[in-house]
C-alpha cells in the first residue's frame, strides 16, 4: 500500500457518505437526488486527451470519448454510484484516458437512476446501444465500477439469456454483485466507504419489484457459464471483498477465462483514482487486457 493510497484512504474516511450508514439516511439521500434527476449532465470544463461529446442515444444522454479518428476498440463504460449517484469526474477522467490509450471510443451512458427509475429501463437502453455498436464490427469491451461493475456482469448474463453475442472483454472494477447485501462483511479490515444498510436500501430502490437476488440486479446468483474473457479488480479494504472473490470463484468453477487482481490494502474502485500508483498499474493492465 503506497503512501499516496494511504492519503486517499484518509480522505475517503473524512468524506464518508453519511447516506450509507442507515436505510433512513439512504432514503433521505435518494429523495434529494430524485429532484436532480431530470437535469442534463454538463461535461466539466477541463483539458481532455480525447475528443469528448454528449449525445442522446436511445433516449439516454451518453458521453462519448473518441481517442482516435480510426477507432480500433469500443468500450461501454457503466459508472458506479450505488445506482443512485450520477457520473463523477474520476469516471470521466478514466474514460478519457482509456479512449486515448486504446485508440478507441468509449461510450458512457448516463443511465436512469433510482429512486425515480429501476433496472428495467436501463436494460432496454443498454440492449439497443449494444446492438447498435455490434454493427460497427469492432471489438467491444463492457466494463464498469462498483454498481456499474455489477450492472456490467448482470448485462453479460442478460446477453446470454437473450442469445446475443458476448463482448470480447468484460472488465469489472470492485463490482457490486449482490445488492441484497447477504454476504459476509464484518471481517474486512477497513473500508472508509462501508454501509450495509444504506447500500441494501439503494439496491432495493434499483430493483423495484424484482427479487433482490435476481441476476439482473445481483449477478452473483445468476448463470455465468457463457461469460467472455473477464478481468476483475478488488481491494482488500473493501466491504464487498468476499462477494467479489466469491463471484470470481464462481466463474472459475464454470471454466471461464477470468483473472482476479487483488489490491492489497486498497479501497473501493481504486483503479479509477489516477493519483494512486496502484491505480496507474491497474489502468495499464486494463489497457493490456483490452488490446490483447
Amino acid at each position: 500500500m503506497s503512501k499516496m493510497s494511504k492519503i486517499v484512504e484518509y480522505a475517503l474516511e473524512k468524506r464518508h457518505p453519511e447516506y450509507l450508514r442507515s436505510a433512513d439516511a439512504a432514503r433521505e439521500h435518494m429523495q434529494k437526488r430524485s429532484s436532480e434527476e431530470d437535469e442534463e449532465f454538463k461535461i466539466p470544463k477541463r483539458i481532455y486527451k480525447s475528443k469528448v461529446e454528449s449525445k442522446d442515444m436511445f433516449s439516454c444522454q451518453t458521453l462519448i470519448f473518441k481517442g482516435s479518428k480510426d477507432c480500433s476498440q469500443i468500450v461501454i463504460y457503466l459508472h458506479g454510484g450505488a445506482y443512485v449517484n450520477e457520473i463523477m469526474i474520476p469516471h470521466i477522467s478514466f474514460c478519457d484516458r482509456l479512449a486515448k490509450k486504446v485508440s478507441g471510443t468509449v461510450f458512457a451512458p448516463l443511465y436512469p437512476l433510482a429512486p425515480n427509475h429501476t433496472y428495467d429501463e436501463t436494460y432496454d437502453i443498454l440492449e439497443k446501444l449494444y446492438r447498435h455498436l455490434l454493427e460497427l464490427d469492432k471489438p467491444i469491451t463492457i466494463m464498469g465500477d462498483s454498481s456499474g461493475g455489477g450492472l456490467s456482469a448482470a448485462f453479460a448474463q442478460y446477453l446470454a439469456a437473450n442469445d446475443l453475442p458476448q463482448p470480447e472483454n468484460l472488465i469489472l472494477i470492485s463490482p457490486w454483485v449482490d445488492v441484497s447485501m447477504s454476504g459476509k462483511y464484518d471481517d474486512v479490515e477497513k473500508d472508509p466507504m462501508s454501509g450495509v444498510e444504506g447500500l441494501r436500501e439503494m439496491g432495493r430502490a434499483w430493483a423495484g419489484n424484482l427479487d433482490l437476488k435476481d441476476y439482473k440486479v445481483s449477478p452473483i446468483f445468476g448463470d455465468v457459464s457463457n461469460f467472455p474473457k473477464t478481468t476483475i479488480f478488488v481491494g482488500t479494504h473493501e466491504q464487498i471483498y468476499h462477494d467479489v472473490t466469491n463471484f470470481y470463484n464462481k466463474l472459475k468453477d464454470n471454466d471461464i477465462n477470468v483473472e482476479l487482481n487483488v489490491g492489497e490494502g486498497m479501497n473501493h474502485v481504486y483503479p479509477v483514482y489516477p493519483l494512486v500508483p496502484e491505480s496507474k498499474e491497474a489502468f495499464n493492465h486494463i489497457v493490456e487486457r483490452i488490446m490483447k
